[in-house]
């Protein structure tokens, strides 16, 4: 477990859904974690005082205050609902390169990824392809790769919180290509510890972390509806005709809680296996039922 001792971590994406409970995590733990945000004048975001914020806007602005000493940077800051695509790739693409440019000058020993089980070569959406690419930046001898299953939480404005109120909302869900996609999830603290564990075990390479049961998405849509005491019609819709749709919607910028880029990496889902990696980090990754208790509990 890391402690005050381990020295210092910078954390990008500060506010997200896990990077602000990662800095969050290490704060508690008196590490001194160093919350790169895009704009650290903004009204202050943590549960609890004291945490230092840097600026880090990709791919130009970064305080390079933030790397000074750290023993290591986890990069979370991510892209994902964009309606320019451009300003995507310059954030996400250049704004990573960057990132790791200035960090291995200012002579941080680590770099952590946070990546996604969507990346991997068969990848349609463009999430996948370029947390693909840009994993083969990384060392493999110092620097590692973590793979996320789709993260559930109880607070945060993922993924799994659209889903969440998608089904709280709604009276008819379709389920695209009739939910047969096979999905496996991980809480935020699992893999909050998994990071933490990376850290302190000085850990290098690629890590998939999720539960290492998978489910089909139909399944854990009818698992969150069951917790929220909700009885929606789950209707099957095939995936082309849904893109077709949803690209229109978007190019009227009609704003929607599922997008085309969703639908293509649903399309592309595939399970791994995650026994030996949660091993090898020394992590437990709840079942799904777990998590899900927590996150929708009350």
């Amino acid at each position: 477990m890391l402690s005050g001792a381990s020295g210092p971590v910078a954390v990008t994406g500060a506010t997200g859904f896990v990077g602000k409970r990662f800095v969050e995590r290490l704060h508690e733990r008196g590490v001194d974690v160093r919350a790169m945000v895009r704009d650290p004048e903004a009204p202050y975001p943590f549960a609890r005082p004291g945490i230092a914020r840097f600026r880090c806007d990709l791919p130009d602005r970064i305080d390079p205050a933030a790397l000074e000493g750290a023993r290591a940077i986890v990069h979370c800051a991510y892209t994902t609902r964009f309606t320019d695509m451009d300003s995507a790739r310059r954030s996400n693409e250049e704004g990573t390169r960057a990132l790791l440019e200035k960090s291995r000058a200012a002579g941080v020993r680590q770099f952590i990824f946070l990546s996604s089980q969507s990346a991997h070569e068969e990848a349609k959406s463009y999430y996948g392809r370029s947390k693909l690419e840009l994993e083969r930046l990384l060392s493999p001898d110092t620097d590692a790769i973590l793979r996320s299953g789709l993260v559930i939480g109880r607070e945060g404005n993922g993924l799994f919180h659209r889903m969440r109120d998608m089904v709280r909302g709604a009276r008819v869900i379709p389920l695209f290509g009739g939910g047969k996609q096979p999905i496996q999830t991980i809480h935020v603290d699992d893999l909050c510890a998994a990071i933490e564990s990376a850290i302190d075990r000085g850990l290098a390479g690629l890590y998939t972390v999720a539960e290492p049961r998978a489910l089909e998405m139909g399944e854990l849509l009818r698992m969150i509806a069951a917790r929220l005491g909700k009885k929606p019609v789950f209707v099957p819709f095939p995936i082309p005709p849904a893109l077709a749709v949803l690209r229109v919607i978007e190019g009227l910028r009609i704003p929607f809680p599922v997008s085309s880029e969703n639908l293509l990496g649903l399309e592309c889902l595939r399970a791994s296996d995650t026994k030996l990696d949660l091993e090898r980090l020394g992590v437990r990754a709840r079942s799904t039922e777990e998590s899900l208790d927590e996150a929708l509990a009350g």
